[in-house]
């Protein structure tokens, strides 16, 4: 119960911060911007004579991917830096002393506060990749092949990306917590670019520079696979390298190794804490 309380706590608290409240206000706008750009991408492929017939759900694939990707980094980034002060700034701020004297133990105080932002991110990915999938959906008619997973994958990415921020913020300060995670974030998306086009390219380097990227921080292989689980091949089953689209999808293993992952950087976390001097 003790754990309850904390993260209810936690939750509120992150909740009622302003920059969270201007994240949320900043989503609405995007979300209103991106079903009138649906809208008008929508009627555009209605009656044009330029494509075919069969390219009709790849584009609409993409248009849904651009958008659920950039719910993706704005969760990320959501999730990193309402958690890069989790443990440090409070150490510093003396804030933790008034609840660390308190009958709770300090693994109590970690996962408290990791299920209260972790529940908060989640919410926030949870809600706004399904309006994304939504607007499509209402608009075109696109129903993408496994949305569900898409979304599964997207609130574990969340997850993960809170999980190594609390952990990163048992070591560093504030701010150097956040740019720290944010830059690993940022190396997983780059080496997930890199082993698609090796894929294409057939360059095992590229793909083992990826990979291995991928086991350090597996929070793009998490996008990979809700892209994957939305997007659709144009006949012949080419598709293109980037952002958005993915080649060769990582294995739905990597999704358990993922969960694996969190858990650990929790476990480690709470042992940081455990041996921190209040």
């Amino acid at each position: 119960m003790k754990v309850v309380a904390l993260a209810r706590f936690t939750f509120l608290e992150a909740v009622r911060r302003r920059f969270v409240a201007a994240a949320v206000g900043l989503t609405a706008l995007f979300l209103v911007l991106f079903a009138v750009g649906t809208h008008f991408a929508v009627r555009e492929l209605e009656t044009s004579s330029l494509l075919l017939p069969s390219f009709r759900p790849v584009i609409l694939a993409q248009l849904l991917l651009t958008g659920v990707w950039l719910v993706s980094l704005a969760s990320g980034m959501l999730g990193i830096f309402a958690s890069c002060g989790t443990l440090s700034s409070e150490i510093e701020s003396h804030t933790l002393q008034s609840i660390a004297v308190k009958p709770l133990h300090r693994w109590e105080i970690v996962v408290g506060k990791w299920i209260g932002l972790t529940l908060m991110a989640s919410i926030y990915t949870l809600v706004t990749t399904i309006v994304v999938i939504a607007i499509v959906w209402v608009r075109s008619g696109y129903t993408a092949p496994n949305p569900a997973v898409a979304v599964a994958a997207l609130v574990l990415q969340a997850s993960v990306l809170v999980s190594i921020t609390v952990l990163v913020s048992a070591f560093l300060p504030n701010l150097a917590a956040g740019i720290a995670v944010f830059l690993l974030h940022a190396l997983a998306m780059a080496g997930g670019i890199e082993e698609q086009i090796g894929v294409v390219l057939r360059n095992q380097t590229m793909q083992d520079i990826g990979v291995w990227l991928s086991v350090l921080v597996p929070t793009d292989a998490m996008g990979k696979i809700a892209a994957s689980a939305l997007q659709s091949s144009p006949t012949g089953g080419v598709i293109m390298p980037g952002p958005f689209s993915v080649v060769h999808p990582p294995s739905p293993w990597m999704a358990l190794y993922a969960a694996i992952y969190l858990a650990a950087c929790l476990a480690f976390a709470v042992a940081r804490f455990e041996r921190a001097d209040l």
